[in-house]
């Protein structure tokens, strides 16, 4: 079993997606739909935002991003130095013993197989969305005030 079968056959975690730097999904846990893919692509977008915070606030290397919401948890982690691993977990899920887990399996993982886990995800129009565009425009919208009504 390779390491992306291994996360994505762990009880506590939902779906699994593999993305690139360019914010293209290359592996998922499950088939791969448009769902998936903006949530790639949202999710570079979201990885550009965490460095960028991290930087600002001076607080170190971004390890991991989490989103808490009413039904679960995402978490975005940075693997190797072109991907970033999106896990979707259950509202109870045990964040700190899966952060454990999955910092010990994906520590000084090989780039070759981080690559062999793509698993070639046909080819969509939605892989044309410019993740690296949409956060420029969102840190230019931020830099003018946002929606702030002045």
């Amino acid at each position: 079993m390779n390491w992306f079968q291994e996360i994505a056959a762990n009880p506590h975690i939902e779906t699994v997606l593999l993305v690139d730097g360019g914010g293209r999904l290359v592996a998922a846990s499950r088939r791969a739909n448009a769902e998936a893919r903006r949530i790639a692509s949202m999710t570079r977008a979201a990885e550009a935002l965490a460095h960028a915070l991290a930087d600002e606030l001076r607080r170190g290397e971004f390890l991991l991003l989490q989103i808490t919401t009413a039904d679960g948890h995402l978490l975005v982690m940075p693997v190797g130095s072109a991907h970033h691993l999106v896990l979707l977990t259950q509202r109870a899920a045990p964040l700190e013993l899966l952060r454990t887990y999955l910092s010990r399996l994906l520590e000084d993982l090989p780039e070759t197989e981080i690559a062999a886990a793509s698993q070639h995800i046909p080819y969509s129009p939605l892989d044309e969305l410019s993740a690296d565009d949409l956060f420029n425009a969102l840190s230019e919208w931020l830099r003018n005030g946002g929606d702030s009504r002045s």
